[in-house]
């Protein structure tokens, strides 16, 4: 029997003190051999390396990725490798789903894993996209990166064995470098945009370099730039490249942030020819024919991509366009329309998605009271029976010792799924919504002594505006806490529930 080690770890870094340990910490209970190349760290790297175990070898940096990767390829031992930066994680209760992948690889020469990009590393947060990445592969001295920058191995490995097959795993790695301090700090944007210029100017225009210059272009914001690469990548890139989509994709938002369109509805639409389960495409679609003033055809188009489903996993894809963003989409919409049942019956399938927000379950806990508290909207609209509450914890949570009139009545498997730390910042915040005329305390008259006087039609008025007040007031509560804030603060843009409340007023005022 081999002694050989099965995985190595290999990696390069330069002062990643900070990100390091995660890392390293992750990937313990995988890794038979960890190589760590460092590029001239002055930081503490090298020592935490070495007490997680790593074999460390120093290089000089010559701003070649591709090089410096293939240092460390040179030192493994493994019969696989994993290639791995200090700003990810492999997730923890995938462990064993990757040493699964080596034991079952006979057909394999490498392994995509499912590469999830987070802008932050707190517990809740959902990948903002997720980017299927050739991370995993046999370790044979002919497979070698190529690159200075987004360095690849996969035309490599198909070049030295054309017949080789590649698997497409959901094993997960979280990737946290995205962050706005992480990419500010090391001026990341800049470092690309010159490396990329000049591995152009040395190999020439190659499509996938002038793809990864555009995107880089974009989150520089030169938007012009970027799209005249894109146009030009685009041109000589057959659909079947590994990147094609997404040239799709970011050519139609960068013909978007120009105000063009036209011309992005066309490209999407063109695109779904060659990516028809493609589902980011019709949800891209789907807002700049709302742009352009097509509402209905922007509906359809999120129905399709609901339809759809999340993309299979070999398409980059942006987390719950497909499921949760394009229900409170639609919620939106319906708000805007003053159509309640329809608002509430598309935030309740946004919630069947565990990775949706907090700020939607708020929304549909709000929209419910909302239409509890005037009968006559709920009448209209056919809704469902909506229980009561005497304080918000009755209205929220299912407890196996309650009965059965204490159960939530929104979005109660999402409730169910959140810690309860979580459980109880979400009470607290809904118990803030609630009307002043459930007799409780609100957010502007905590003792719930004040009381309006409704008996004018002037009243109705003020007293729904109170209700925008009250909901508007949770949710920028809600933004303090900075596991929610990007969330509620789109929340708060996009979901118009206080035109319920106005809407109610008016009704009311109109009534008499």
């Amino acid at each position: 029997m081999s002694n050989k080690p099965r995985l190595s770890i290999c990696m390069i870094v330069k002062n990643e003190a900070e990100l390091l340990p995660a890392c390293l910490a992750s990937i313990q209970a995988v890794a038979d051999q960890i190589i760590v190349v460092d590029t001239g760290s002055s930081d503490g790297t090298i020592e935490i390396a070495k007490q997680y175990g790593a074999h460390v070898e120093t290089i000089e940096w010559k701003h070649h990725f591709g090089e410096a990767r293939n240092q460390a390829l040179a030192l493994a031992a493994g019969e696989w490798i994993l290639s791995l930066d200090a700003d990810e994680r492999l997730c923890m209760e995938d462990a064993m789903l990757l040493r699964s992948l080596l034991e079952s690889s006979s057909d394999y020469e490498g392994w995509f894993i499912q590469v999830e990009h987070y802008l932050s590393d707190e517990v809740g947060a959902v990948p903002v996209s997720i980017n299927p990445l050739l991370r995993l592969f046999r370790n044979r001295p002919s497979y070698r990166f190529e690159g200075a920058i987004h360095e690849q191995i996969a035309p490599v490995i198909l070049r030295e064995k054309p017949d080789s097959a590649f698997g497409i795993s959901s094993c997960r790695i979280r990737h946290v470098g995205y962050q706005p301090h992480i990419v500010a700090s090391k001026n990341k944007i800049k470092r690309n945009i010159e490396l990329l210029e000049q591995t152009i100017q040395q190999e020439g225009r190659e499509p996938f370099h002038l793809f990864n210059l555009a995107v880089e272009k974009l989150r520089q914001g030169s938007i012009e730039d970027a799209l005249h690469l894109l146009i030009e990548a685009k041109a000589t890139t057959p659909a079947a490249a590994t990147f094609a989509h997404l040239l799709v994709k970011y050519e139609a938002m960068a013909f978007a942030a120009l105000g063009r369109y036209d011309e992005a509805i066309a490209s999407c639409i063109s695109g779904l020819r060659h990516y028809p389960d493609y589902s980011d495409l019709y949800y891209a679609l789907a807002h700049y024919q709302d742009a352009k003033g097509l509402r209905q055809d922007a509906i359809a188009s999120l129905k399709q991509a609901i339809a759809i489903g999340p993309p299979p996993n070999h398409y980059h894809t942006e987390s719950g366009l497909a499921t949760y963003r394009s229900h409170t989409k639609l919620a939106s919409w319906a708000l805007e329309s003053r159509q309640w049942h329809e608002a509430a019956a598309a935030l309740e399938l946004a919630l069947s998605d565990f990775q949706c927000p907090a700020s939607t379950w708020l929304a549909a806990y709000r929209l419910q009271q909302l239409l509890q508290d005037y009968p006559s909207s709920r009448s209209s609209v056919k809704a469902a029976p909506l229980h009561g509450a005497a304080s918000a914890d009755r209205s929220m949570m299912k407890s196996t010792k309650s009965s059965d009139t204490d159960t939530c009545s929104v979005g109660e498997g999402w409730y169910l799924q959140q810690s309860e730390p979580r459980q109880q910042v979400l009470r607290q915040a809904a118990a803030n919504m609630l009307p002043l005329d459930h007799g409780n305390g609100s957010l502007l008259d905590p003792t719930g002594t004040a009381q309006s006087d409704v008996s004018e039609p002037s009243h109705y008025l003020a007293e729904s505006l109170r209700h925008l007040r009250l909901a508007d007031g949770a949710l920028a509560r809600m933004q303090r806490y900075s596991l929610y804030r990007e969330r509620v603060i789109a929340a708060r843009l996009v979901l118009p529930i206080g035109a319920t409340a106005l809407s109610q007023a008016e009704l009311r005022e109109k009534a008499l």
